[in-house]
């Protein structure tokens, strides 16, 4: 054995960590037969077998789960020398236009900010905090590098990189009773709902899940400011609600300022995404590692999260 194809060993991990074939290649957007013959060829060049393959998915054997983690071990080391590389390089230097969702802006920006500031002190980052079709308008203007959003329903003439998928919670003024059951897109339909207008993608998923049931949605108000639409639903007297991703609140759920129940539809969901224009930016180096490192975030992010608020992409 002369030496082991290391985008295959990439594929074998993506494929044990999402549990299956299907979901690594919607993931790592690799066709699904090219994904299977590759594993194939990395099992013949290592001479044993390295995934059991089920009904229910791919898990690795005992051989496989050795090799996942020395490969882990190994490929983050060389990604690691790689980012070195770039970091010494002279052309390391400008600005970078990112934009992301205020949604989001809990998630992310603070790294964002702190890997930017001690790894890159030659560039500067410039930040927009926006909804998504506002980010989608500054993109197609050539005012942003890439934006971290929600993924684009068009998303023609972009590059996008799907990092994770988040449930959408009803959200209301605090309240002590506690309710389990999650609650019915029907009886939702039926409160006073603030919504963002209709150019937003969390509007279009939402108005999107609505019309397939065949259920009704009509907003009393429409506003596109995300602390403005909390500052609103917290004022009891008002008897607001709306539909947000789980972790745009979860300080204000804390605080016991708003309350966040549960939706009994898996439609109800955001996917997270880096986007950016084809062809790339001038400062292509520079982006490429922010968004590696955007990638590498969003993977201790899910593992922060609850079960119940972030879901494997491609299942809905």
């Amino acid at each position: 054995m002369e030496g082991i194809d290391l985008r295959r060993l990439r594929y074998f991990i993506a494929v044990c960590e999402h549990g299956g074939f299907s979901r690594a290649s919607q993931s790592i957007g690799v066709a699904q037969p090219s994904l299977t013959r590759q594993i194939k060829l990395l099992e013949k060049e290592v001479g044993i077998s390295l995934i059991n393959r089920s009904g229910r998915g791919a898990e690795p054997t005992a051989e496989g789960r050795f090799l996942l983690g020395q490969s882990r071990l190994h490929i983050d080391g060389l990604d690691d020398a790689v980012r070195e590389v770039r970091q010494r390089s002279d052309k390391l230097k400008g600005e970078i236009s990112l934009g992301i969702c205020p949604t989001i802006v809990p998630l992310f920006l603070e790294d964002i900010r702190n890997f930017v500031q001690a790894q890159y002190q030659g560039v500067t980052l410039n930040v927009v905090e926006a909804y998504s079709g506002d980010l989608a308008s500054l993109m197609r203007g050539g005012r942003l590098d890439a934006a971290l959003t929600y993924r684009p329903s068009a998303p023609d003439q972009l590059d996008i990189v799907d990092l994770f998928a988040e449930r959408l919670v009803l959200v209301t003024s605090y309240t002590r009773a506690q309710v389990d059951a999650p609650r019915q897109l029907s009886d939702i339909s039926r409160l006073k709902l603030i919504l963002p207008s209709e150019i937003h993608e969390l509007r279009r998923i939402i108005d999107r899940v609505y019309r397939e049931r065949g259920i009704a949605l009509q907003p009393e108000l429409e506003l596109d400011s995300l602390n403005a639409v909390k500052a609103v639903i917290a004022d009891k007297t008002t008897q607001y609600a709306t539909i947000l991703p789980h972790s745009s609140v979860t300080r204000e759920l804390a605080g016991h300022v708003l309350s966040a129940y549960a939706i009994a539809d898996s439609a109800m969901v955001r996917t997270i995404a880096v986007v950016r224009p084809q062809g790339g930016s001038p400062r292509k180096v520079v982006l490429t590692a922010l968004i590696d490192e955007v990638r590498r975030q969003a993977g201790r992010i899910k593992r922060s999260m609850g079960s119940a608020d972030v879901v494997l992409l491609g299942q809905g």
